[in-house]
């Protein structure tokens, strides 16, 4: 299974330069190949990127799903079909789907202007790979804004993709009897000149959810066509509409969660104050009020390279239009969002001999902005009724940024760039007149390097400055009519890994991190609202430090006719308050929100191109806190699954999937609070119970 390296090692001295059709984001990856194949693995920055192959003989759900094998990665599910990407434990609790990480879409942003991310926008069965950077230290022309780092979806093309049509259908259930299912249709192919290409998919999905009030159907249509005008100019065109409809159960409590994790969120209450004193109700609960969400996503994206004046350029442009609408509990009511957004980046970049040195450098920009009408109405049955807020959003982002990378000798290459970051937010209420806006400036900048100890080990330090302004729905935590005092957020991070591979039998990727961070951004919880409610503040210096695992042992090695291989992700987690100011007495304390150990792996048997076997676990161990006073863990658990396929024909493939098998009662994420014994918050979302599902592909 283990493939020989090829051409695209050659490119590996050229850290921005890649072959085919592979972005300049491309990683590294363990799995079935040698790692010298990739010609990003010489940057100086933690990263891997993963194959569909990770995901695609299960039932993946959402976007999170394909990142199983991403050392650094956390997945907090704030509802069955609601995930947020937790990469090095930044924004963990973070309600405002603010992304800790620049989530992008064939290098187009995902991420929206304003700051937050819906990943119900990914469809995973129309994703070829998913290149992930960790940290700062990743491509300065896409990242540096965000302390997470950089999370590419890239599609299939006609290029990369066998031409013609194929069709795929899944269903299953849980073991109580909850169904649901997909399906899927792409077609690919290249025309007789090669001069265009295409790739075209639509894939359609509905779950009942094991939950009450947690139904969920959605259909995604994706297209690209490419034009290879000439060996200097080729442009790609990108297409994509997106439905997401998804109800939502809400948080439990630890009581509610332990005695029935079914349940939706209940009514929020409080009382008796004294013996026989009245109760008084703040919410009807996530069923009364119809908790849902509803998204419509339009987007259009291009992509252009070509050559002049001796420089390779690569100009990106994209218009995005969303509209949704979110009933949610009685003190926050209907969310009405519709808005667009458009954006342009250029950048360009050269490899030249300087002062005899073999040196590339790249430069460039970007710009985008956006409006939205933020409307809120109050919730009547999870109905619209009566308009509470009507405000405009409007949000501006402007970069500049150079990067270089020189090889002063042979197995020494040194990486290094800085960026420049604007960023306004301008607020309108009512038609007014006069907006209330603020602007956040910042710079992001990284120095590396990477030295080859051996033909396959390479070992690699690098340290980072990172800049981080607030998203817009955290200026308006505390009232959609009006800005808080939050500030930027800056980071410095210096790491240290080495990856490398053994003869093709051992594969490995090991990094060290550490993070001083001031103003990190989190949640304050308010009592009354028994968890749901909070508000943000500026942690005044905070740390996050730890590990992060790849191994792949390939225990067949040498055998072309089967394999047998396990895989293991270890991440270490050690987050904490180091001056809480005053927020509270929290210095010394963990961050709470994440595991300390997160361990994932697979065994998988296969005979090749006759069936597979595999089974799978995720293992979390060591401190897991619920709160920031440390006084409140989440459970430990052990989740198991597992994934078989059959070649029935050339043209067919049977496959089954499934997932917590043992049926555990277990957290998938958890919104953490300031002091749970004194909230009691609802701050836990139970786990999908054990479930099984199969499918069919057939090629048409």
């Amino acid at each position: 299974m283990i493939a020989s390296a090829n051409a695209a090692a050659d490119a590996s001295a050229e850290p921005f330069v890649v072959s085919g059709e592979q972005s300049e984001l491309s990683a590294i990856t363990l799995k079935d190949r040698s790692l010298s194949e990739y010609a990003q693995w010489q940057k100086p920055a933690a990263s891997d990127s993963r194959p569909s192959s990770d995901y695609i003989d299960n039932f993946a759900r959402n976007a999170g799903d394909a990142l199983f094998f991403s050392p650094g990665v956390w997945i907090n599910g704030h509802d069955a079909y609601e995930q947020r990407l937790v990469l090095r434990g930044f924004a963990v609790g973070n309600r405002q789907q603010r992304a800790n990480a620049v989530v992008l879409r064939d290098g187009a942003p995902l991420t929206d202007v304003h700051g937050a991310t819906n990943l119900r926008e990914i469809d995973l069965l129309a994703v070829q790979r998913v290149d992930v950077f960790r940290g700062g230290a990743g491509p300065l022309g896409y990242g540096g804004e965000n302390f997470g780092g950089i999370v590419n979806y890239v599609s299939p093309t006609g290029l990369n993709m066998l031409a013609g049509l194929r069709g795929r259908v899944d269903a299953g259930s849980s073991i109580e009897g909850t169904p649901g299912g997909r399906v899927h249709l792409d077609f690919a192919g290249v025309s007789p000149s090669g001069v265009v290409d295409y790739f075209v998919s639509a894939t359609g999905g509905y779950e009942s959810g094991f939950r009450d009030n947690n139904e969920m159907q959605d259909g995604v249509f994706n297209a690209n066509i490419g034009f290879r005008l000439s060996s200097n100019f080729k442009t790609r065109f990108f297409f994509e509409t997106v439905y997401s409809g998804s109800e939502l159960a809400g948080g439990l409590s630890p009581a509610d969660a332990a005695a029935d994790p079914s349940q939706a969120a209940p009514p929020i209450t409080l009382g008796p104050l004294f013996p026989g004193g009245p109760i008084i109700e703040f919410a009807d609960g996530a069923s009364a009020d119809n908790f849902s969400r509803d998204l419509l996503v339009g987007r259009v994206a291009n992509r252009t390279q070509f050559n002049v004046f001796g420089h390779d350029f690569d100009a990106r442009l994209h218009y995005t239009r969303r509209d949704l609408e979110s009933p949610q509990i009685d003190f926050i009511g209907v969310l009405d969002e519709t808005g667009s957004e458009w954006g342009a980046r250029l950048s360009a970049s050269r490899n030249l001999q300087f002062f005899n040195i073999d040196t590339t450098y790249r430069f460039g920009g970007a710009y985008s902005t956006g409006e939205q009408d933020s409307n809120r109405f109050e919730n009547d049955d999870g109905e619209a009724g009566f308009q509470t807020v009507d405000t405009r959003q409007k949000s501006t982002n402007l970069n500049a940024f150079f990067e270089a990378a020189l090889r002063p000798f042979k197995k020494l290459l040194v990486d290094m760039g800085a960026k420049f970051i604007i960023t306004d937010r301008e607020l309108t209420v009512d038609d007014g007149d006069t907006p209330e806006d603020a602007r956040f400036t910042g710079v992001a900048a990284k120095l590396g390097v990477v030295y080859d100890l051996f033909e396959d080990v390479k070992i690699f330090a690098n340290a980072s400055r990172t800049y981080e302004p607030p998203a817009f729905s955290e200026l308006i935590a505390d009232n959609p009519e009006d800005f808080n005092d939050l500030d930027e957020q800056d980071s410095f991070t210096y790491e240290a890994g080495v990856r490398g591979s053994f003869n093709d039998w051992i594969g490995w990727d090991v990094t060290y991190f550490n993070s001083d961070i001031e103003n990190e951004i989190i949640n304050l919880d308010e009592p009354e609202t028994n968890g749901i409610g909070s508000t943000l503040a500026n942690v005044a210096e905070t740390t996050h430090k730890g590990f992060e695992v790849g191994l792949d042992i390939h225990l067949m090695p040498n055998r072309t006719d089967r394999a047998l291989t396990l895989r293991n992700v270890y991440s270490y987690n050690d987050f904490r308050f180091v001056d809480a100011g005053s927020i509270g007495d929290f210095d010394g304390n963990r961050i709470a929100g994440i595991p300390q150990h997160v361990y994932r792996g697979e065994l998988r048997y296969d005979e090749t191109g006759r069936w597979f076997a595999a089974v799978n676990v995720q293992a979390v161990a060591g401190d897991f806190y619920a709160d920031h006073e440390n006084a409140f863990s989440a459970p430990s658990d052990i989740v198991l699954g597992f994934s078989a396929g059959w070649q029935l024909t050339d043209q067919a493939v049977l496959f089954v999937s499934g997932e917590n098998i043992t049926d555990t009662n277990y957290a998938a994420g958890v919104t953490p609070v300031t002091s749970q014994s004194t909230v009691n918050g609802r701050i836990f979302t139970p786990a999908s119970r054990a479930s099984v599902y199969g499918g069919l592909k057939y090629r048409f």
